[in-house]
């Protein structure tokens, strides 16, 4: 989150979902919402059999942590892990979505009714367009992988743009125009404020933290800015009440989760200081257009301890969920007995 804080004990944090990750543990948001002891390390050929040992009496959710753009290609026997965990009476989380691509989110977006920062080929010359990677991290992470499992899930190794920090941004005019067809890129519209602040939003059942960020890098990273604040809701404030935040940011977080309701997410939106609404642009910078820009499944926090108010309302907003939604398949078994 914005800020670090004081240590949390292991007593506060999540001991009835077990982690299965690749990639995902050391530094990541869930290594700070779960017990150590409660994640295990996901391999290609990984059987219900490698997790059954670890599928306790206390265990009542399996969340998959694999850092890959597109996780529904790993394990191998993904689907049927799932199926076996769900035939245990074992709740499966985040099964809506697997492709974290920027591609598909585009797509994903346009689904939802939602604007999406996706740049079209034809437009102002002096425009500022952004280039990036299709896959997340610039395909750091794929390339990870073992050699023998690089052809198989990796068809095309990224070349233009190997790695985050590379994403740039230039004129429309300047464009060569085979980068409009190159498949391992996406082209979207420069989003920038005056004040260089974006939002970072993360989810974790019914709790949703909403960072509003600042940062003057071209890729905008959460940087313990001191004008940083967090924004703590749950997920039916913000379905159903007024907030605190500007009408768009919150008509967009809400269309996305009513869409896509993950049980753990992380979204980076960006703003300009145009408000729709009234047609105008706003000085204060709480208005204007808000786009999501990326979606992660596996969101990175830091080695440090995160602020602990934000990890325990995280991980109260996953309880409660995974509370709800036991109760209702029993209820469901129940009925058909």
């Amino acid at each position: 989150m914005s800020k670090f804080d004081s240590y949390l004990s292991d007593s506060c944090l999540l001991d009835n979902i077990l982690i299965y990750q690749w990639q995902a543990w050391d530094g990541f948001l869930i290594s700070h919402l779960a017990a150590d002891y409660c994640h295990i390390d996901a391999h290609y050929d990984d059987e219900i059999s490698n997790l059954e040992q670890h599928l306790t009496p206390n265990i009542r959710a399996v969340l998959f942590q694999v850092n890959l753009t597109n996780a529904g290609v790993y394990p191998a026997k993904r689907l049927q892990l799932i199926r076996a965990l769900q035939a245990r009476n074992i709740l499966v989380l985040n099964l809506e979505v697997e492709d974290i691509s920027k591609r598909n989110l585009h797509q994903l977006l346009q689904q939802a009714g939602l604007r999406s920062a996706k740049a079209e080929k034809y437009g102002q010359a002096n425009q500022l367009l952004f280039i990036k990677s299709n896959l997340n991290w610039g395909g750091e992470i794929e390339l990870r992988l073992p050699q023998e499992l690089h052809e198989k899930l990796l068809p095309q190794k990224p070349s233009l743009i190997t790695g985050w920090d590379n994403y740039y941004v230039i004129k429309r005019c300047d464009i060569d125009p085979e980068l409009w067809f190159n498949s391992s890129v996406v082209i979207e519209n420069y989003i920038e404020n005056s004040e260089n602040s974006f939002f970072r939003v993360y989810g974790f059942g019914d709790s949703i933290v909403i960072v509003k960020a600042h940062s003057e890098a071209l890729i905008k990273k959460l940087t313990e800015h001191p004008k940083d604040i967090n924004i703590m809701l749950s997920k039916h404030q913000i379905l159903t009440e007024k907030t605190e935040l500007a009408i768009d940011l919150q008509e967009t977080i809400k269309t996305f989760i009513t869409h896509y309701p993950l049980a753990y997410f992380c979204l980076d939106i960006v703003h300009d200081a145009f408000d729709p609404i009234q047609n105008t642009f706003d000085s204060a910078q709480n208005t204007g257009a808000h786009y999501i820009i990326d979606l992660n499944l596996t969101p990175y926090a830091g080695v440090k301890q995160q602020t602990s108010d934000a990890v325990n309302f995280l991980c109260q907003g996953a309880r409660s969920f995974l509370k709800r939604n036991l109760e209702t398949e029993l209820q469901m078994e129940l009925v058909e007995a």
